[in-house]
C-alpha cells in the first residue's frame, strides 16, 4: 500500500468526523429545494427505493459507510435485517440516534466483516468517491464476495464531466496547491458511466446499469444565490429524468448511480 492510498483513506474518515453534524442536520431537513444536498439525495433515494422494492421479505442488507444511519432506519422500519459499517467515530455517534448502536460497527469496504454470499442488498452511498482506483477495485470485489447470487448492489459515484465543473475546480485547486504548498482536503475519484460499468463487470457483477441523477448546474446556482438555486430546482424537478438520465446527458449529471447484480 502506498502513501497516497493511506492518506486518502485517513482523510476520508477525518473529513466525515469534521462534517458529521452537518450531515445529520441535512438529513433532518424537510425542504429538498433549499439545499443542493437534499435535492440530489432525493433522486438517489428514489432509485434506492426502487431497489428496496425488489427485495424479498426480511432480506439481509449491508450499508457501507452508513453515516448517520438514515437509510438503515428506513430499512428497519420495513422489517429488513440491516447492519452498517462506518469508519468515522462521529458518524457512528450520530447514527446511534437513529438506529440501535450495536447495528453499526467500525469497518471498511476493503475488508467487509461479512461471510461470503450472505447479503441480499448492499449499498454504498457517496463512499467510493473518497477512495482511489485500486481501493475501489478491491471494495467492488468485496461486495461481490458478500452478495448472494442475484443480490443487488446500489452505489453512487462522481461523474467526471458533471456540469457543475467539480473536476475542473479540483484540477485548479491541485495547481494552486503546487504553487502555494497548501494541503489537499481529500481525494476525489472521478468516473464515467461506461468505464465504471466495465470496472464493475470486471469485478464480477452482472446486469450492471448506470443512471444519472440531478441537473448538476443547480449546485453552482445554489452557491451564487440560495434563492435562485431553490427557484431553479423547482423548475427542473419535472424534467430531471430527461436532464440527467437521458442517455447523452447521463455523463454530465450531478450524481452517477450504479445498480448491479452479482
Amino acid at each position: 500500500m502506498n502513501s497516497d492510498e493511506k492518506w486518502s483513506r485517513r482523510r476520508a474518515v477525518e473529513v466525515h468526523d469534521e462534517t458529521a453534524d452537518g450531515f445529520f442536520a441535512e438529513y433532518r431537513g424537510d425542504n429538498i429545494f433549499d439545499s443542493p444536498f437534499r435535492y440530489g439525495r432525493h433522486f438517489i433515494d428514489r432509485a434506492w427505493v426502487r431497489c428496496v422494492s425488489q427485495l424479498p421479505h426480511g432480506a439481509t442488507c449491508l450499508d457501507i459507510g452508513c453515516g448517520v444511519g438514515a437509510h438503515m432506519a428506513r430499512l428497519l422500519d420495513q422489517g429488513f435485517e440491516v447492519t452498517g459499517i462506518e469508519p468515522s467515530a462521529e458518524m457512528r455517534r450520530l447514527a446511534a440516534k437513529n438506529v440501535p448502536a450495536d447495528l453499526v460497527s467500525d469497518g471498511s469496504v476493503l475488508q467487509l466483516p461479512t461471510p461470503d454470499s450472505s447479503i441480499d442488498f448492499v449499498y454504498a452511498i457517496e463512499v467510493f468517491r473518497y477512495l482511489d482506483t485500486r481501493d475501489n477495485a478491491q471494495g467492488h470485489r468485496e461486495i461481490v464476495r458478500v452478495l448472494k447470487p442475484g443480490g443487488i448492489y446500489f452505489g453512487t459515484y462522481v461523474n467526471k464531466w458533471a456540469l457543475d465543473g467539480f473536476r475542473q475546480l479540483s484540477q485548479l485547486r491541485m495547481l494552486a496547491r503546487r504553487v502555494t504548498g497548501a494541503p489537499r482536503r481529500y481525494h476525489v475519484e472521478f468516473e464515467t458511466p461506461s468505464s465504471l460499468c466495465d470496472k464493475l463487470r470486471a469485478a464480477g457483477f452482472s446486469q450492471v446499469k448506470a443512471q444519472g441523477a440531478m441537473f448538476a448546474p443547480l449546485r453552482v446556482l445554489h452557491k451564487l444565490s440560495p434563492r435562485l438555486g431553490a427557484a431553479a430546482s423547482r423548475l427542473t424537478m419535472a424534467h430531471e429524468t430527461w436532464l440527467s438520465d437521458h442517455g447523452p446527458f447521463r455523463p454530465f449529471a450531478g450524481h452517477l448511480i450504479i445498480i448491479a447484480r452479482r
